[in-house]
Formats: structure tokens, C-alpha cells, sequence
């Protein structure tokens, strides 16, 4: 690539051709260290080349990566050609802004400069090609999460529809198929918000006023949980939001409570006020509040994350619907010790519609308050 006349450096010619190169090329001596610098250094690392000679090549990367690159350069001429030898690395620029960090595609040529142990590397800005495999990369986990969702949240209304089909094959009884209608009717609704879900990015678009205790009542007919065992306070709130989402984030909430405490335990539901505790003030957001084992303030916040469960057949998908539900409303959930020694969730900066404007936002829908029929 470079013909020199015993020295590590090219000659006046080469420095011409090499000067009008987008590519960066550099020589390095045997110790590291830079011996020319073509007029790309300006570009590509912000430093002028004759700044750049007589510095070692590493300081010009992130330490993280400057092992990569030494390794690069210290392989010996005859191991270039080899099978098993570094021919090229990737390494980030070194640079004091993070959110603007650059990388580097060093590429060391199989060939030398005449008479020389110098090593002739050619460096290229590979930054647009990271980020656009960083946003496929992101963009397979997020398909992949959804998938996840997608299969957990159908489970509990097929788990219905297929149990209340059995029951109606032994008894006969059809008001067993009026709950599999309503399961089927639930997969249909999931199915068709959780593409739209995809598609928006996780953000509620257009959101519409959403009477939580209707909601929290609906999503007593797809739970694992008895319907007395569920106090749903008459005066929460209307708030602004996707109904069929916030119902599955109920759904998940009961299912969560049913799978860590069983089917007998107790839970409430109710509003989350500005006053010293949940009977005064007005309401800021709302509360689901069980008689569980609790979560331990270790994992209060990892609970949310995907893949975390304390249960061993969990399938740590639940409280992270949870969370992504209450994400893409703008509100924020934590979890804490509850007054009845289990799990308390705390939804906060919810959009509470005024009483005055939330009348008659339902229609004649009466919510099922306490979980009775």
C-alpha cells in the first residue's frame, strides 16, 4: 500500500495521494505510537496530524476499548495473513461527550512500508452503521417483549374461555358460554390494542376519560380472583386514559395477587388522595392494595422489570405490563409495604378528570363497587 525508502514514514508523493483520502491512515511504530497521520485526523478525532505523531494510537480511543486496539497493532507481520489474527477492530473515539460518542473501524493492512517494523492501520467512521444496528437491536427486543405481552395478557381470558367450556360440557349449564363469549370478546379487544400498541410506541395517542371503578369491576370477570374478594371503592376516580389498557393493567395486578397469594386473598382498590391518607383530600391517582406475602423493599424496584419473579414458575412478565401500561399514560408507579402487611401499588401523576365533567362520561354504566354482582 505504502512504499517508503527505509523510513516509517511515506514520501512527499504519498502524503499527497493519502492527504485527499476520506479514510484515515495512519503508520504506527513498533512501540504504538503514530509516525504520520494523514489530513483525515482533523475529522475523524478532532486533532490536527501533526498533533497526533508521536502519541501512542490508543489514547485516541476510549479505555475501554484501547485494549482491542493494542492488540491490533502488536500482532506480528507474519500473523496478519492468519486465520486467527485481529485484521480489524471497532473501538469508540475518545471523547469528553458521551451523547455524541463516535466509532472507529480500525482496519490494519496486510502489507508494510519497505524496511520498516512499522504497521500501516486505516481507520473509518463506522458511527451511522452502530446506531443503525443499535436501533435494530432495540427494535428485535421490543418485538420480542411484545410478543411476550402479548402471549401472558391472552392467557388469562383463554384460561376462562376454556374452563367455562369444560363446565358447560359436564353441566350443560349455558351461562357458562356467556363467560366464554365475554373471554373471547376480552382476546379480540387485547389483540386489537396491543397491535395498535406496537405501532404508537407505547404512548397513549388519544386518551378518553376512563372511570377506573367500572374498569377495575370489569376486569373482575377475566380474574383468577373472586369477585368478593375484591373491594373496589365507589368513589375512584375518572381519569383520562385507554380503557382496555388500564383494564389490563387491573387484569395483571389481580393475576399477580392470585399467583404470589392465593385465590382467598384480599385486595383493594382505591383512590390515592392529597390528604394524610386514602379517606380525605382530593384524588392525585389511585391504589391496589392486597393482604399478600408483599414485596420485599429490596426488589421494589427491579419487581417491575421483565423477567423478574419471585415465583419460579413466574414468568416475570406481569408487573412489567404493569409498568408499560402505566408508561404510556404518563403515570408513575411504585410499590411499597401495604397497611395490611402485603403489596401496596401507588399510581401517581394521573390525569383526574373533574367530577363535573366526568358525569354521564359512561352512560348509564353502573360500576360493580365491592366486586358483587
Amino acid at each position: 500500500m505504502i512504499e517508503g525508502e527505509g523510513d516509517a514514514e511515506p514520501d512527499v508523493g504519498y502524503r499527497s495521494v493519502l492527504d485527499g483520502v476520506s479514510d484515515l491512515v495512519v503508520l504506527v511504530d513498533p512501540d504504538g505510537r503514530v509516525t504520520y497521520a494523514n489530513a483525515a485526523s482533523e475529522r475523524l478525532l478532532g486533532v490536527a496530524p501533526e498533533t497526533l505523531v508521536g502519541e501512542p494510537l490508543v489514547r485516541s480511543v476510549h479505555e475501554a476499548d484501547a485494549d482491542a486496539v493494542e492488540q491490533l497493532l502488536s500482532a506480528p507481520a507474519s500473523a496478519s495473513t492468519a486465520a486467527d489474527a485481529p485484521r480489524s477492530v471497532e473501538a469508540r473515539a475518545r471523547s469528553a461527550d458521551e451523547g455524541d460518542r463516535r466509532w472507529l473501524a480500525f482496519v490494519r493492512t496486510a502489507r508494510q512500508p519497505a524496511s520498516s517494523d512499522a504497521v500501516v492501520v486505516a481507520v473509518r467512521d463506522v458511527t451511522e452503521r452502530r446506531r443503525r444496528e443499535g436501533r435494530i437491536t432495540a427494535q428485535n427486543e421490543r418485538l420480542e417483549r411484545f410478543a411476550a405481552t402479548v402471549s401472558h395478557d391472552l392467557q388469562t381470558p383463554l384460561s376462562v374461555a376454556s374452563g367455562s367450556l369444560e363446565l358447560y360440557r359436564r353441566t350443560g349449564d349455558e351461562s357458562s358460554l356467556e363467560r366464554v363469549d365475554r373471554a373471547l370478546q376480552r382476546m379480540s379487544e387485547l389483540t386489537s390494542d396491543l397491535l395498535g400498541l406496537a405501532r404508537e410506541g407505547g404512548r397513549v395517542a388519544d386518551p378518553d376519560p376512563v372511570d377506573l371503578s367500572v374498569v377495575a369491576a370489569a376486569a373482575l370477570e377475566t380474574s383468577p380472583l373472586p369477585a368478593d374478594g375484591v373491594a373496589v371503592h365507589p368513589d375512584l376516580p375518572t381519569v383520562l386514559g385507554s380503557e382496555v389498557r388500564v383494564r389490563s393493567l387491573f387484569e395483571n395486578l389481580f393475576r399477580n395477587v392470585a399467583d404470589h397469594a392465593g385465590p382467598d386473598a384480599r385486595v383493594w382498590v382505591a383512590p390515592l388522595t392529597d390528604g394524610e391518607d386514602d379517606s380525605g383530600g382530593s384524588a392525585v391517582g389511585f391504589v391496589v392494595e392486597d393482604d399478600g406475602p408483599g414485596i420485599a423493599a429490596d426488589d421494589a424496584e427491579s419487581v417491575f422489570e421483565l423477567g423478574t419473579s419471585s415465583d419460579h414458575d413466574g414468568t416475570g412478565i406481569g408487573l412489567h405490563v404493569v409498568d408499560t401500561i402505566a408508561s404510556a399514560h404518563g403515570w408513575d408507579v411504585s410499590v411499597t409495604a401495604g397497611r395490611h402487611e402485603g403489596a401496596r401499588f401507588e399510581f401517581r401523576g394521573v390525569d383526574v378528570v373533574p367530577a363535573a365533567d366526568a358525569d354521564g362520561a359512561d352512560g348509564d354504566v353502573n360500576p360493580n363497587v365491592n366486586g358483587a354482582e
